[in-house]
């Protein structure tokens, strides 16, 4: 199996300040929740707007879904599917995420 980059990690910096963008790579499980279904994900790269998520098919651009992250205690992210990849499917989060505690699961 090839690793590529995210489709965002191709694209030349925007002219202006310098852009720094946070990117961590993952293969991590994590929870994806869209409407009322539940589906076991593989988390493959998250940035501090962006996350590739694997192992999840028939999402659609603009779609809207929680994304569960399961490290040490799980956050929850809302996020928006933007696309696909040869990565796997490309999202926008919003916002730090809260803890699933705060969140109903």
């Amino acid at each position: 199996m090839t690793t590529m980059a995210a489709r965002d990690a191709l694209r030349p910096d925007p002219p202006g300040p310098t852009y720094v963008a946070t990117l961590y790579a993952f293969d991590e499980p994590c929870t994806v929740l869209l409407g009322w279904q539940r589906r076991e994900a593989v988390l493959r790269m998250l940035s501090t707007t962006r996350a590739v998520i694997g192992g999840v098919t028939g999402l659609r651009d603009g779609d809207r879904l929680l994304l569960v992250l399961h490290r040490g205690q799980p956050v929850v992210r809302e996020c928006r599917v933007t696309g696909t990849s040869l990565s796997g499917v490309e999202l926008e989060h919003f916002g730090t995420g809260m803890l699933a505690e705060a969140a109903i699961i």
